[in-house]
């Protein structure tokens, strides 16, 4: 019975008591919530006035730099920045950067550029300069800026082009041929002429503020290829390396055609300077005559009477003291005098085309 009266009072006090109850958990709820939001977004941030070194503890629910500057108390001038030093949970220290001037040399201009942070690219932007690619600054654009710094000086780079035409040298090849494995004299023979080419050059030159600062080859388009003279390389025992006049062939050591034949006496000499009697020079394949019986500058074929020695085609050039008493003798030219020594007197026709 007892136990029956306990529980309706128990009822009736729940009845009566549990909107407060449920009241006051509401409010106990929703305070915690309220600091469990305060604990998860308050920030404390340390601000500090980078001009004067001042300092301010503000609590805030915003990470933004302006608003936090602003909380603190200072003012932000337009090209301030207000920049987070450090952040670590709740604990950030801001940092307000106060702008100062910069001056730039642009065009013959001065310019100033207020600034706080950046490069020396933010400035020339600050100042509203506009940069080619080519153009360039002291200090570079990517230096730092800092309050007393230099001048920054903008440099502009132009080029110039021009286009000339130049030569392409012709080069030298040789053709090797043997018509003597055992043969003395290695000859060079001319088979192809050598005539040079041309080209258009393109050239552009640098020039920093209209002054010249240097010059590189761009382009180079060949307008006619070079045709390089082609040498016959020959072995052999004939000592001069002349060619025979056009149309004339060597058989058997007889040209194909000759309107006379002397038989002479030839002999070996070497002279270490000199042209000739007429001017014409001396070296393999020149000698010397009588000129009345052979004109300077005739080109002649001569060979031993045996057909052992060649002496080949050679053109008159000198006149020898032996005309005085033999007109019918020929000194042949040899560029050593060893060889002029070993090639004594000989017994030789002189084929005249």
């Amino acid at each position: 019975m007892r136990t029956s009266k306990r529980k309706e009072h128990m009822r009736r006090a729940l009845t009566h008591g549990g909107p407060r109850i449920l009241a006051v958990a509401g409010t106990l709820c929703c305070l915690s919530g309220a600091m469990a939001f305060l604990w998860t977004h308050l920030n404390v941030v340390h601000v500090t006035d980078a001009s004067n070194e001042t300092s301010h503890l503000v609590m805030a629910c915003t990470e933004d730099p302006q608003l936090l500057a602003q909380a603190a108390g200072l003012e932000l001038n337009q090209h301030d920045d207000a920049l987070f030093a450090e952040s670590g949970g709740s604990l950030a220290l801001l940092k307000v950067v106060r702008a100062y001037p910069v001056a730039l040399y642009a065009d013959g201009q001065e310019y100033v550029a207020q600034v706080s942070v950046g490069t020396v690219k933010d400035a020339v932007q600050h100042a509203g300069i506009t940069l080619s690619e080519e153009d360039f600054t002291e200090p570079a654009l990517d230096s730092r800026l800092y309050e007393g710094m230099p001048d920054i000086v903008v440099h502009r780079v132009t080029y110039e082009d021009t286009v000339t035409t130049e030569p392409i040298p012709f080069e030298e090849e040789f053709v090797e041929e043997v018509e003597d494995p055992e043969g003395q004299y290695i000859h060079d023979i001319l088979f192809q002429e050598g005539i040079d080419g041309s080209k258009e050059v393109t050239t552009r030159a640098r020039y920093v503020d209209g002054e010249y600062a240097g010059s590189e080859v761009i382009q180079e388009t060949v307008i006619t290829p070079a045709q390089n003279a082609v040498y016959k390389r020959i072995q052999t025992n004939v000592v001069s390396p002349l060619s025979a006049p056009d149309g004339i062939t060597v058989e058997d050591n007889v040209p194909s055609s000759f309107s006379e034949v002397y038989t002479m006496k030839a002999t070996g000499y070497y002279s270490a300077s000199g042209k000739g009697a007429s001017g014409l020079g001396l070296y393999y394949g020149t000698f010397a005559v009588d000129p009345t019986l052979i004109p300077y500058g005739t080109k002649v074929y001569i060979v031993s009477t045996d057909g052992k020695f060649v002496y080949g085609w050679a053109i008159a050039t000198d006149t020898g003291a032996f005309v005085r008493h033999n007109r019918m003798q020929v000194d042949l030219f040899y560029e050593t005098y060893e060889e002029s020594a070993e090639n004594g007197v000989k017994e030789v026709y002189v084929y005249v085309p």
